[in-house]
Order: C-alpha cells, then structure tokens, then sequence
C-alpha cells in the first residue's frame, strides 16, 4: 500500500482516494457466487454507493482491473470522469480466449480449507510477489498477511476461472467514447537497453533483498534485442489498437515491472497528478 499512496500523494491532497477491495481479496469476504465482469462491476458500484460516494469517479486499475474499468466505461460512461490503466491485461480480441474455464471444486475449497489452518505460510516465500526494497519488515509482514488471507477465499479461484470470459465480455463491450484515459504501459513500454538494464536491475535489488531463491536476471544482447522486438510488436499490434478502440486514451510507455506504481511511484504519479490536473482545466 505505502507504493499505491506514493504515487497518489500528490493527487490525495485534493481528491478522496478510495482502495475498495473486490471480494475474496486481503481484508474483504469472500462468495459464493461467481466473480464474473458484470458482478464484479455492480459489487464496485454498490460499495461506493453504500459508502456515500457518489460519482463521477476516476478510475484507477491495476492489471486484470484494466478490462473491468474497461467494462465499467463502456457500460456507465456518465458514472467515470477519467481512468487511468497501470499495465492492465490488454483486450485484443484473442489473447486471451484460450486460458480455460475453471469452476470452483471440491478441490479448491480443500485448499482454502488448508490455508485457514495454516498450510499457506509453507510456501509463501516461494509464490510472493517481490517487495520494494523500500517496504519496512513490518509493511512486508503486513503484505504477507493480506496474501495469506487472500489465499483463502475460493472467490479468486473463480475470479482466476473466469479470466478468458471476463475478458472477452470486456472486449466486446466497448463502446468507443470521450471519457479521457491514459493507459501506462510497463510489461512492454521498454525502448531502449537502458531500460531493460534498469529493470533488470531493480529486480535482482528485490529478490537479494527478500532471500528468494530464484536467479538474478542477466542482460544480453541477443535478450535485449529480443525483448525490444517483442514489445514493439505488442504495442503495435495489442496496445494501440486497444487504445484506440476505447476512445481519448493516450498511451505512455514506462517500461517496467507490472507493478510499475511500486518500482517508479514517483513517474507514475507525476502521470496521475497531470491527469488530474487536466481534467479540473
């Protein structure tokens, strides 16, 4: 959290920021029901309703969040002034049809059952994300709970099930419109060498800093061209097309980890505040 509030500092000093967390996620219960776009959209909207905020909002997704803001724009585009994308899953069409249905079984709920007792902390080390260097002990401690907790709710293995589906709903619901957005695009916004390097860099700073066992990353000229070739190609044919579809959205290539808002907080928020700033002018 401390990375999402550097990068909004500035814009939290004249807007309300909300972090509603979609069921099943750190602190929120999990359903029974199926996590499915139109769910997860109207569990959003009513959140905010109960809380008193009322819109317009500006939207600000995260990765998977990209096709339901998405979704959620197209379908209310009087309810959101603004959205701003970090590195969000992008919608072409394809990409993603292919990832299979999986429903909630008796399997998964064995699962949670085990991680309630427990089971979980076993393997922590080797499926949490990396921290900033950055995180105090005690704000990674915080953000393991919040992993483990999330760990148990069978919601999110409905929400992972439903990826292909959600995503294919999202695409093909867009209705191309005025609403200004701005998508960040760090998995393939590299450019250069130097970029590349800097990354790579930042990661390695990570896994040493967290003991993980897991190799440090190298960069090579035959890598680098081939990342920079993988990205153009991407943004070309993946990235602007999506942009373009839904409608007043620039696209800012920041090349980076996908939580970008934790390794450049600053540049993102820089993105956000002018953003802002350019929708009160």
């Amino acid at each position: 959290m401390q990375a999402v509030r550097k990068a909004t500092a500035e814009v939290e000093k004249d807007n309300l920021l909300v972090f509603p967390q979609r069921e099943g996620y750190g602190l929120s219960d999990g359903t029974d029901d199926e996590m499915t776009i139109e769910h997860i959209i109207e569990e959003y909207r009513t959140a905010l309703k109960n809380a008193g905020i009322a819109p317009p909002y500006v939207l600000l997704p995260h990765s998977i969040g990209g096709p339901y803001a998405t979704y959620w724009v197209s379908k209310y585009p009087d309810e959101i002034e603004g959205v701003v994308i970090f590195d969000g899953t992008p919608l072409d069409g394809e990409s993603l049809y292919d990832i299979p249905y999986h429903e909630v079984d008796l399997g998964d709920k064995f699962k949670s059952f085990l991680c309630t007792m427990g089971f979980s902390r076993l393997v922590l080390r080797q499926n949490n994300y990396l921290y900033p260097a950055y995180y105090s002990d005690e704000e990674q401690k915080l953000g393991d709970a919040l992993m483990l907790m999330t760990w148990e709710k069978v919601s999110v293995v409905s929400e992972s099930g439903l990826t292909a589906q959600n995503c294919k709903k999202a695409y093909e619901n867009i209705v191309t419109n005025d609403v200004p957005k701005v998508y960040i695009c760090a998995s393939s916004g590299y450019e250069s060498r130097e970029d590349i390097i800097e990354n790579n860099n930042w990661v390695n700073e990570q896994i040493k800093r967290n003991n993980l066992n897991l190799p440090l990353r190298e960069t090579n000229d035959e890598m680098v061209r081939t990342l920079l070739d993988a990205c153009k190609e991407n943004n070309q044919n993946i990235i602007y097309p999506y942009a373009e579809k839904m409608g007043n959205c620039e696209v800012v290539l920041l090349g980076g980890d996908h939580q970008i808002y934790q390794q450049r907080p600053e540049e993102c928020g820089k993105i956000l505040k002018d953003f802002v700033d350019g929708l009160d002018k």
